[in-house]
This record gives C-alpha cells, structure tokens and sequence, in this order.
C-alpha cells in the first residue's frame, strides 16, 4: 500500500448509512448499492479522494456489523492475546463457512487502514450492540472518528449518543448528515482527522483547500449559468407582425417562442445538475417536479403564479409575453407624438441607433413580443430553488425536496433594473446566435451583478 495515501475504513451497523457516505464524499450518486434491506454491502468496495488527479485518501466502504453481541463474545472466548493480536487470531481460526463472513471482511479492513469513520444512524437509540461494535472495533488500536448520520431527521438523538460516545472516551464526533449536505460539516470531518493524525495534517489541510476551492468554483459556475439563462431569456425578443397574434390574445407568443425558452431552461437545468455532480436519474419521480431535465409544472402554467405568490390574473397566467415596441422602450413617445413636436429629427437622431430595430416595426406594422415579467419572476425563482437544494443534497439522498421550504422567493433589489437593461439589449441573447455585443463588458457586468446577488 502505498504510505502516501491515507487509507480509512468505513464501518457501523446495517443500514447507518455507510455507502450514503461514501457516495456523498465521492460525490458519486452511482457508488454501490443503498436500500433499506439490511447487508445491501456484502464486499469491500473502494473510492478516492484527488488533489489535481493525486490520490489523498483512499476510502473503503464495508459490509454491515449484524451480530456484533455474539461477534465480541466469540473474540473474548479466545484465550491469551490482546487488542490487534486477539483479532488476528480470530480470523485466523475462522472455518470457511463461518457465520462471521460479513464481520471478518469488516476486521481484515479494519487492520489494514490508517483510520475508521464509525458512522451512526443517529435515530436509533443506544443498544447493547452498539457499544461492542466500538469495543471489537477499539481492538485493532486504530483513531476513530464517530461519524453521527441523519442529524436533521426529527427522531435524531444526537445529544444522547455524544454522552454516551464520551463516556467510551471517543470524543472526536462528527456530525455529518448524509441525506441533507452541509459542506462545513465535510471539513469539520477532515479537521478532526487532522487533530487525529497528527502527522499527516499537512496533507490533509491540502485536502481541505482543495475541497473548499472546488466548492466555491462549483457554486460560483452554477450561479452563473442562472444569470446566463435569465440574459438570455429576458433580453431575447421576436419580431410579429400584427395580424400574426392569436385570435383573442392581443400579444401573446405562439408556441415555438414558448419552446424556446423551455429549451433554455432544460439546459440550464442539466448544466446545474452535472455542476453539483448529479444527473436526471437523480431527480426522476421525486418530489421535486424535475423529470428528464424538464420541470413537471411548464414554466407558462398558471400554478406556477400560485406556487410563488404571483397575481394568477396576470397575462403569464394564460402563458403570455407583453408586446414591447417603440412605444414601451421610449417611455411612451410614439413616432407621431414626436413629431407633433417638432422633434422628429432629434428623436430619431438619439434613439435610431439604440431603436432602429423598433422603429422600423413600427413603420411596417409589425411589434416586437418578449416574455412577460411574471413569467420572468418565474424563471429566476425555479432556478433558484434549484441552486439551494442541489447545494444541500447529499448523495445518499433517496426522498425528493420540498420546494416550499427551500428558497425564500423574494427577488433582489436590482431586479427592475436588471430586466430594463436587459431588454434594452436584444443583442445580448444567445437564443438568437452570439454576436460580438454578446461578449460585450456591459453584458457581463449584468451576469456579474445577477450571481452576486446569491451571496
């Protein structure tokens, strides 16, 4: 084994949530096999930690302790040796159809690492079997990290098994919820492996700024590609003519212009995803509505008004996108009541190269449509909610998020003057092809301005 690598073990009781771990530290939604059933592990299975491609810990996740009362009383009936020795000792006299198989593999690991993580279901109380699992893991003389799993659960009871953790005189506990991520949580668990491992605190610091670079990366690239898609959108405009608008529908877009912003949105969504290292299969058929990359409830229905406060009277009820000519971009000043004026000639002097496009839809009879406010409101609040719980979904998670609870839908302050500047720029939207205003300064610094306001 190569004495660079810091190798941990990862042991603890059927179903405490073992390979849930794994997967969350590995950020590997496919690693192993999680179920409910009891001994879903039955082999050693492994995974790594990289710095810039360079294994730094090896983890090695490991088959369920099931009988850790009778395992403890087969080691103790072993006479003379102590600690390390008597385990070796054990598998040593194990028969090859021994009912121990699960736990040998469990002790072969535990000999071999440098460090054990003992995670535990903290919703369940604490028994018998959980202080001999300590006591034949305390054996192989190896630091142990007790590693407290399904903290937000309502029937947790952490301050139960830390009184009890402390009276075994493991005090290095860590609180690390495998369902609900908190990444503080995460370098908490690297730091007490440092205070554990004295001489490998270096490389582990390593670790850890590696771990936190690549977090703040992440973040800072999701929130872009939600600033992008809400440039993109509020920027983009279609021209119509008039007598193209729906019967009865003064204004509102045909389909192709709503497919086009779905589409916008779908690969917004599955950048997001691939961001925070999932994929559609990890959302499918839960209960947050996002099935194959598509938010179930269309971004154009009406319940999304209701979902978020909106006023459901509005035209995004009915799917809807304001027209916006010269009229709205000038404030109100049409064509004639400038010239009315006496000011044609400086209105269009002015305005003509800001409005060319406008005023000549104005000429020829035709309007520019873009989509509507609350559509746009929206747009950002369901990228939003996305942002926070894909931030907090740990690996393991197996149940959906409640979009309810996970984003306050309040927009920023700025965002009057965000889609004012946006749509004073048709040029700046990629769903119309990437020109050089696209690349503009001006453009960034509202992409820039759009991700600060994440925090």
């Amino acid at each position: 084994m190569d004495k660079g690598i810091i190798s941990v073990a990862i042991v603890g009781h059927t179903n405490a949530g073992k390979t849930s771990m794994m997967r969350t530290l590995l950020r590997d939604q496919g690693f192993g096999e999680v179920a409910i059933s009891p001994g879903t592990t039955r082999h050693v299975e492994g995974g790594s930690l990289l710095i810039n491609g360079k294994k730094v810990i090896n983890l090695y996740d490991t088959p369920g302790l099931e009988d850790s009362i009778g395992l403890l009383a087969a080691i103790d009936n072993l006479s003379g040796g102590e600690g390390r020795e008597k385990l070796k000792r054990f598998l040593d006299g194990l028969p090859p159809d021994t009912e121990f198989d699960q736990e040998a593999k469990v002790i072969r690991q535990l000999l071999e690492d440098d460090l054990i993580f003992y995670v535990i279901d903290s919703r369940e109380p604490v028994l018998g079997k959980y202080r001999d699992e300590l006591k034949v893991i305390a054996m192989s003389a190896k630091p142990v990290i007790p590693v407290l799993n399904f903290i937000k659960d309502e029937h947790s009871l952490v301050a139960s098994w830390q009184h009890s953790l402390a009276d075994l005189g493991l005090h290095a506990v860590v609180e690390f919820d495998t369902v609900i991520f908190n990444f503080e949580d995460e370098k908490r668990l690297y730091q007490k492996m440092q205070a554990l491992m004295a001489s490998r605190h270096d490389q582990i610091q390593q670790l850890i700024d590696a771990r936190q670079q690549q977090w703040q990366a992440q973040l800072k690239a999701a929130r872009r590609i939600i600033a992008e898609l809400m440039v993109d959108v509020a920027s983009y405009r279609q021209e119509q003519s008039v007598d193209e608008s729906e019967p009865g529908d003064s204004g509102i877009l045909r389909r192709p212009f709503h497919r086009l912003v779905r589409k916008a949105e779908e690969r917004g969504i599955h950048e997001l995803l691939r961001i925070f290292h999932f994929d559609d299969r990890d959302v499918k058929n839960e209960e947050l509505p996002i099935t194959n990359g598509r938010w179930e409830l269309d971004l154009f229905d009406p319940g999304n008004l209701r979902e978020f406060g909106l006023d459901a009277g509005s035209n995004a009820a009915k799917g809807a996108a304001v027209g916006v000519g010269i009229d709205a971009m000038t404030g109100g000043l049409t064509l004639g009541a400038a010239a009315a004026l006496g000011a044609a000639a400086g209105f269009m002097w002015t305005a003509g190269r800001r409005y060319k496009d406008e005023i000549a839809s104005k000429i020829t009879g035709s309007q520019f449509i873009c989509i509507d406010e609350n559509t746009l409101k929206i747009l950002w609040f369901r990228q939003a909610v996305l942002y926070q719980a894909l931030q907090h979904r740990g690996h393991a998670s197996q149940s959906g998020i409640s979009i309810g609870n996970a984003f306050n839908t309040q927009l920023p302050n700025q965002w009057k003057t965000w889609i004012q500047t946006a749509r004073q720029h048709p040029r700046w939207s990629s769903l119309r092809g990437k020109s050089d205003e696209f690349f503009s300064r001006e453009r960034e610094k509202l992409v820039e301005s759009m991700m600060e306001s994440f925090g």
